[in-house]
């Protein structure tokens, strides 16, 4: 979540830089360049397939209560999209929410599947819909908003399954030490080097012509180039390959930093109460980011943009460690969790029920997770 938001600011709020009024100076072009190398797209991707394997979490849970799984999970994200997503999107064009409401939708009457049978089975879901989407990508119109998100449903699908197989990898792994996560880390780093080459040979095979003064050949009417499908067709993969590639790095490592259980641990178990509210943070940056830059659109430099992320970040992480001494969920999430199970769910915690000072260690059979269906 901290990378969507960080990347998120200067979207939700166009810089100076990018609106032309200011520019870029070497300091800026270096923090955009690494921060857009480090986390555009994995960040997302990363939440994409967590989501998935809370989506096995919350199922499995559901059945041993002796509940309806799938009408939970479609109720779960038919309350995230038109409670949550809808209005999110009316004000900011790049809501995750609604888009992954949407695809959760198509991946509920696939559950039943996906976690029965032979546990590569997600894994070939996966992949049958990566491969969908390119030629989705680049032959579907994409004329508004919504046919947008529409047009991503089988790239964000695929991330799912791979959740869905990784949460069924963790059922079914014996007790002991894990080497999963370090294999995470080598195909996360495979799958970004192999998503590079994609996208270069995109350019490579589908050149961009240029006039005279170096202006893109036959623009359309809405001032961008003409869409060659071979080379949407190629990014596509390339950005599906990077993102997964990234996911599946950013997960082995902070995966094996929190079973070395050393300093760097410990540090990032501080930021365990804020993943708690993730769903608050994301929907309260762009509050705040509309609040505070909104009335200077174009004028905010891109450093103060990524630096007011930052602090954001800083305080409501802060903010998430006194909300989790006193209360089981953050403010929206129990707002999602009661409308899902339909009734209102305890919010304060107990005096005599403490937080835990650390979540479970991350081994094969220990995932953290409880049996609650966490929004």
């Amino acid at each position: 979540m901290i990378g969507v938001v960080l990347m998120n600011a200067p979207t939700v709020v166009f810089a100076a830089e990018r609106a032309g009024e200011r520019a870029p100076d070497v300091l800026t072009s270096a923090v955009d360049t690494g921060l857009t190398l480090l986390m555009s797209g994995k960040a997302r991707a990363l939440l994409m397939v967590l989501l998935g394997a809370g989506a096995v979490f919350a199922w499995r849970a559901a059945a041993r209560r002796g509940g309806a799984p799938m009408v939970l999970m479609l109720r779960r994200y038919l309350v995230l999209g038109l409670l949550f997503g809808v209005p999110h999107l009316w004000v900011f064009s790049g809501d995750i929410l609604t888009h992954y409401a949407l695809t959760a939708l198509v991946l509920a009457p696939l559950m039943p599947l996906l976690v029965a049978g032979s546990r590569a089975r997600p894994l070939y879901a996966a992949a049958l819909s990566f491969a969908v989407a390119p030629v989705v990508e680049a032959f579907a119109p994409q004329s508004h908003e919504l046919s947008v998100l529409v047009v991503l449903v089988p790239q964000t699908l695929g991330f799912f399954c791979v959740g869905v197989w990784l949460a069924r990898r963790l059922e079914s792994a014996p007790e002991g030490p894990s080497r999963l996560p370090m294999r995470l880390v080598v195909l996360g780093v495979a799958g970004q080097v192999l998503g590079m080459v994609t996208m270069l040979a995109a350019e490579l095979f589908f050149p961009l012509e240029l006039d005279a003064d170096g202006v893109p050949v036959g623009l359309g009417p809405d001032g961008m180039p003409p869409r060659e499908p071979g080379s949407d067709m190629l990014v596509s993969a390339g950005g599906t390959l990077t993102g997964l590639g990234g996911a599946l790095f950013y997960l082995g490592l902070v995966w094996w930093v929190m079973n070395r259980g050393r300093t760097s641990a410990r540090a990032l178990t501080g930021l365990a109460p804020l993943g708690r509210m993730t769903l608050t943070a994301y929907l309260g940056s762009t509050l705040v980011f509309l609040l505070v830059m909104g009335p200077f659109e174009g004028e905010v430099p891109l450093l103060a943009q990524y630096g007011l992320a930052g602090a954001y970040f800083a305080a409501v992480a802060l903010a998430a460690r006194w909300w989790a001494r006193r209360f089981r969920l953050g403010p929206l999430e129990w707002v999602w969790r009661s409308l899902t199970l339909l009734r209102p769910v305890p919010m304060r915690l107990p005096a005599d029920e403490a937080p835990p000072d650390r979540p479970a260690q991350l081994t094969e059979t220990g995932s953290g997770r409880t049996d609650a269906p966490h929004g």
